[in-house]
């Protein structure tokens, strides 16, 4: 094994290693003058059930259409497992309102509103050496219908590259469907991903790529 093989792999197992992020703390916010967040951090061990099964239901109620329209069809086993792999991290949102009371204002706690799951893990390149490089890679992002249009999707996303600065990450990573021209569109205009050198796209002659509902998305965090 090479020794830049072997440093890719340690900086992944350290990051995998870690129970949290230490600039994230308990928890973080998403302000706005009529929206206000915080997003919590859990490895899937420390996610709770309840959790665990919202966050199931909100990829089925947004995804599956795409997933049924697709080469590879929906399987609802397929996504839990897919959800609950062991490397799995959670950034939850939650909104809260303000109260303000006699004795001063309060904060209370509301239902889940959105969430991003990614993982830390070492990526193909074409490189001719087939070196692999470390990357933060974004399995899901999803928003209930009410929460869209409001910044969150974008900070979720920000947050999610800086967690992935943080552990020496080379590279933000995800894998979006050609038939959600929305997502497409908001990771390709809005936060400035790029068609990644492994996508069908770029590796295939046009005839053969069409055959490929999908593409791979990327943005370097750092080289």
């Amino acid at each position: 094994m090479s020794n830049n093989l072997e440093n890719n792999r340690n900086l992944v197992d350290k990051a995998n290693e870690a129970a949290n992020v230490e600039f994230l703390g308990p928890s973080i916010s998403y302000n706005r003058e009529d929206f206000n967040t915080i997003i919590e951090y859990y490895s899937i061990a420390t996610l709770p059930n309840d959790l665990k099964k919202w966050s199931f239901q909100l990829v089925k109620k947004n995804m599956k259409k795409f997933y049924e329209n697709s080469n590879m069809g929906w399987n609802s086993g397929n996504k839990v497992k897919e959800m609950r792999e062991e490397g799995a991290r959670y950034l939850i949102a939650r909104q809260f309102n303000k109260v303000h009371k006699d004795s001063g204002e309060n904060q209370t706690i509301g239902k889940p509103i959105g969430f991003l799951m990614f993982q830390f893990t070492l990526e193909e390149t074409m490189a001719d050496d087939d070196q692999e490089i470390e990357a933060i890679y974004c399995y899901e992002i999803q928003l209930t219908s009410e929460t869209r249009g409001k910044g969150l999707g974008k900070f979720l996303m920000n947050t999610m590259e800086a967690i992935g600065k943080h552990w020496g990450m080379k590279k933000s990573m995800l894998t979006t469907f050609k038939a959600n021209t929305a997502a497409f569109n908001f990771y390709r205009k809005h936060l400035k991903y790029e068609i990644d050198e492994i996508s069908p796209s770029k590796v295939l002659k046009p005839k053969e790529a069409k055959k490929y509902d999908y593409e791979i998305l990327s943005k370097v965090l750092q080289n």
